[in-house]
């Protein structure tokens, strides 16, 4: 006895036009994954990543964003002035469905703003910048909180079928998307980390010549500035070799 998945997979003819679809998204997925992991920097990714969801999300041209920091959450990158119009409007109202992805509540979907009563004062704003449905996915691997945000100016997400169509496609690029961020992340990390311990060493070998101590007591030196100071070590590592150096 065949199982309902086993009748659908091997209908003869049935999967031909999902074949089609599933092998352009791959594609599409590929490729903007490759752009992603290609930056040397998180800064640089960011915009590659909005791109690549108008790319890969169908009816979607405006895409943007947004990520947690430390001085809070920002507009990151964005496609259009449309997209950074209305997700800026999210944060300056402090609701939609950004707002609530990035809050820990996953994939949010604003499906028709002429019906949507969740966010009383963002709604207003997205209608006012031609917004007719709107719906933010979460990073899977981002360090801090961010949201992949997508809106639709030409339809609404009303169509059951539509509405899964599109979040699915946000979701897989958001996972694709999340894994090459992530690489791109460490990456950068490495390079920081690197560049931290050079002026470690420069900043010690400072010491050793000037009081004429070991690499452990010059190291010593650097480690109790930085805990009396409540200073980074690297940060007074830097201070050293900045002022000795002519």
């Amino acid at each position: 006895m065949t199982s309902p998945a086993e009748n659908v997979l091997f209908a003869p003819g049935s999967s031909e036009p999902e074949d089609e679809e599933a092998d352009v998204l791959l594609a599409a997925l590929l490729t903007s994954a490759r752009r992603i992991a290609g930056c040397e920097r998180v800064v640089d990714a960011l915009p590659r990543i909005a791109e690549g969801a108008v790319a890969v999300v169908p009816g979607v041209r405006d895409a943007g964003v947004a990520i947690r920091g430390r001085g809070g959450l920002s507009c990151a990158a964005h496609t259009t002035e449309t997209a950074a119009s209305v997700d800026r409007a999210q944060l300056r109202t402090a609701e939609g469905p950004c707002i609530d992805t990035v809050g820990g509540a996953g994939a949010v979907v604003l499906s028709d703003v002429t019906t949507e009563t969740r966010w009383p004062r963002f709604v207003p704003e997205a209608v006012r910048h031609g917004v007719r449905a709107s719906l933010s996915v979460p990073f899977t691997t981002a360090c801090p909180a961010a949201a992949l945000n997508l809106h639709l100016t030409r339809r609404t997400l009303d169509d059951r079928s539509a509405r899964v169509r599109t979040l699915r496609h946000a979701q897989l690029f958001a996972v694709y998307a999340s894994l090459a961020l992530a690489g791109t992340d460490r990456v950068e990390n490495l390079e920081r980390a690197l560049e931290r311990r050079d002026v470690i060493g420069q900043a010690k070998g400072i010491l050793m010549r000037h009081y004429g101590v070991d690499a452990d007591e010059a190291f010593g030196r650097l480690r109790r500035a930085s805990q009396s100071t409540n200073t980074k070590l690297h940060v007074i590592a830097g201070w050293l070799v900045a002022r000795r150096t002519p």
